[in-house]
């Protein structure tokens, strides 16, 4: 069995090429859009960039947010993500005030 390598998304392009080109899902506390990348790029590799705009709130809250996020993926990565697919969330104020295993519930859902 190969090893899974969990990345970041770092680049606007390659946020675009998400959004432009990936299959969106909403949920109440954010948006994930995930998109195939094609095989030869970073084979068994997942990247995931997040999206969280200054209309939530200060730095604090938003990096709040991101550690939310962060930690969700973490857990779930190696059983539910995807080998070559990348993720973005891009999350909204609901995310803040949501119950943790309700967030973490909901990016399982949509994920799959």
């Amino acid at each position: 069995m190969s090893t899974i390598f969990l990345k970041t998304i770092k680049k606007r392009v390659d946020f675009l090429k998400v959004s432009k080109s990936g299959k969106k899902f909403f949920t109440k506390g954010f948006i994930l859009q995930k998109y195939k990348r094609n095989m030869d790029l970073e084979k068994d590799t997942i990247r995931i960039g997040f999206t969280i705009t200054k209309k939530i709130g200060g730095a604090v809250i938003r990096n709040k947010i991101k550690r939310r996020f962060r930690t969700i993926i973490r857990e779930i990565f190696t059983k539910y993500l995807k080998k070559n697919y990348d993720y973005v969330i891009i999350a909204n104020k609901k995310s803040l005030i949501m119950d943790y295993k309700e967030l973490k519930s909901d990016v399982i859902k949509t994920v799959k």
